[in-house]
């Protein structure tokens, strides 16, 4: 008796906050369409029996072709790795958008970075604690990555920068530093121009430890407005940017010569006609987990599923008896509690409570699945859920064709 009261007041807790929600609409009794049977069926026969996940390769090279289509040739791509966590998908990507531009956001993937993408140009997301930075040059194995050239180490405070020159005399190293500026997101950087003239006193007194190689403007904050160019918000984040652009050419620097990074995948397309920033970022956009489902990404295709078999089917919900609608049958899968909602049956109900073993999902009462087919799921972002699954499975015309490692968290 206990055990049902709990769940349920697990199901009312439930009704006022959908957990997987459906992206579509199913009549009763339809399960998978064509696109997923036919993944249902190649799992079957070659899966491992086990989540997964899942990438649709066509619909990753339409988004890494509307992505390279939307930066133009005059400005730089720059992969994001947090967003695409594995050595054969950002080869992958590189390669077909011609580009050797990373950003990356964890010490042990630059180590990564450094040892398999020889050629990179890695320009950090967010600033690393010095004991971070101390560890990469410790790590360091490759001959051929050479950090003083291809590393741009992110600067957000005058401390930082004042914590990397002592390091890189105490190593004997020149280090590049691209300055964090704050162009209206306020999480951290450089707060104005003045700030930014007061770093470049520091780096020209050591020219032998410190060079500045650019600025890195984030603005992630323009997201949810569906904006434009001529946009209010748009106009001042460009309009900042170009404040601190200007402190650089008033000190003698050449600014042909430096990284202008910005946007995300959110943003990136409303540059398509500016060119105050040289160099943009983008990651998610290339797998399209459902946190990516905006305004500027509207072209872009679904490309990230997990693929998870069933466990258990119930002819009803012994759970809840009498349940009709999306609540009428109940299945177990095998798994749960990811950062994900239900793609595929579309006529899904909600979760009547949370597993990481065995997850109760409800569907249709005349919903045909059985015991051993899958059901699909999209995640709502890729960095974190793409490292739980072990090898991703890459998919062409249905089928699976590839297994892809995906990174350590640890170096």
């Amino acid at each position: 008796m206990r055990r049902r009261q709990l769940l349920q007041s697990a199901l009312t807790a439930a009704s006022t906050s959908l957990l997987w929600s459906p992206t579509g609409h199913a009549s009763p009794g339809t399960d998978h369409d064509a696109y997923f049977l036919k993944l249902n069926d190649s799992l079957k026969r070659s899966g491992p029996g086990r989540p997964v996940m899942l990438i649709d390769t066509a619909r990753m090279n339409h988004n890494i072709d509307k992505i390279v289509g939307s930066v133009g040739r005059d400005k730089t791509y720059r992969t994001v790795v947090k967003s695409l966590p594995s050595v054969p998908l950002l080869q992958h990507v590189t390669q077909r958008a011609g580009t050797q531009a990373l950003m990356v956001f964890h010490q042990p993937f630059l180590n990564t970075i450094a040892n398999t993408f020889p050629n990179s140009d890695a320009l950090l997301g967010k600033p690393m604690p010095v004991r971070a930075v101390e560890h990469f040059y410790a790590q360091l194995t490759s001959s051929k990555f050479q950090p003083e050239q291809q590393v741009q180490w992110l600067i957000d405070t005058q401390e930082r920068l004042q914590q990397y020159l002592q390091m890189a005399r105490r190593l004997g190293i020149t280090m590049q530093c691209n300055f964090e500026i704050d162009v209206g997101l306020r999480r951290g950087g450089l707060p104005e121009p003045a700030a930014l003239t007061q770093a470049l006193k520091l780096v020209d007194q050591y020219p032998q430890h410190l060079k500045v190689s650019g600025l890195m403007g984030y603005e992630p904050h323009l997201t949810g407005m569906k904006a434009e160019l001529n946009h209010p918000a748009v106009r001042s984040v460009l309009g900042l940017y170009d404040g601190f652009k200007n402190a650089l050419k008033s000190n003698g620097m050449d600014i042909n010569k430096l990284t202008f990074n910005g946007a995300g995948s959110h943003t990136l397309r409303i540059y398509e006609r500016d060119h105050t920033m040289n160099d943009l970022s983008a990651g998610s956009g290339v797998v399209m987990p459902t946190d990516f489902d905006t305004h500027h990404l509207r072209d872009n295709r679904p490309a990230l599923f997990i693929a998870t078999p069933i466990l258990k089917r119930y002819e009803g919900n012994p759970i809840i008896p009498g349940a009709s609608g999306d609540m009428g049958r109940l299945y177990y899968i095998y798994g749960g509690k990811w950062k994900a909602k239900m793609a595929s049956p579309a006529a899904t109900g909600e979760p009547i409570y949370e597993s990481t073993n065995q997850s109760p999902v409800t569907t249709s009462k005349n919903s045909n699945l059985q015991v051993d087919d899958y059901m699909f799921l999209r995640p709502t972002q890729s960095e974190f859920v793409m490292l739980q699954f072990g090898d991703l499975l890459t998919v062409t015309d249905g089928e699976i064709d590839q297994h892809w490692p995906v990174f350590h968290q640890t170096g």
